[in-house]
């Protein structure tokens, strides 16, 4: 029996960048028959707990979180889905700005993201145990069930005049609870379209290591 895989978009737009698009329709091999749902909704709280919602009514397998500001390598779901039977829950390096000039992989020891409080990603192509990433990854359907909802919650300081807590980094506390570990496949690279160009350069440089990016 074929697999089924919900391909999530966050996309609040009317538009979605080419580089997304072309990088979504050149995909070698999806492996298991895929599925897109779309969520709008303003709020990036809402827009994830929609496509959580809408992957499990739609009866599918596994559900692959994306966002519309990044580009995919070619292999991005041919190397990711048959490992998610066996991982459960297991994602890409996504490069991103933070707090500084450069580009770091989101990966960190624990809630507080800073340069220093980065997790030491290797380079060789293996899959790692990460304790804080993003969570653009690839869910196993039973990971989802074991989570009550509401999956994404935002909570307010106590003066209530801003967000107390990073919305991923909950998400991430509530699928380790459940028993999940986070995994990272070094081999597969993301970068942001939002904070850096994207070229085939870009994707090679962490991998031949011979110009430091981290």
């Amino acid at each position: 029996m074929t697999k089924r895989i919900f391909i999530g978009v966050c996309n609040s737009q009317d538009f979605v960048p080419a580089e997304f698009f072309w990088s979504m329709l050149g995909q070698v091999d999806f492996v298991a028959k895929p599925e897109f749902g779309r969520a709008k909704h303003p709020w990036d709280v809402c827009r994830n707990n929609q496509l959580i919602d809408g992957f499990l009514n739609s009866g599918c397998d596994y559900f692959a979180k994306t966002d519309i500001d990044q580009k995919y390598p070619v292999d991005y779901f041919k190397t990711l889905v048959p490992l998610v039977d066996q991982y459960k829950v297991i994602g890409p390096v996504i490069y991103d700005r933070w707090r500084g000039p450069g580009f770091i992989p989101l990966a960190f020891r624990n809630k507080m993201i800073t340069r220093e409080n980065m997790f030491p990603l290797p380079r060789d192509g293996s899959i790692v145990d990460v304790p804080y990433s993003h969570t653009n990854l690839i869910y196993a359907r039973e990971v989802l069930e074991k989570i009550p909802r509401p999956w994404y919650e935002a909570y307010a300081t106590d003066d209530g005049l801003g967000r107390k807590n990073h919305v991923d980094y909950t998400f991430l506390d509530k699928i380790r609870n459940a028993g999940y570990p986070i995994y990272i496949h070094t081999g597969v690279v993301v970068g942001h379209l939002a904070t850096q160009p994207i070229d085939q350069e870009f994707y090679d440089t962490w991998h031949r290591g011979h110009k430091e990016v981290l």
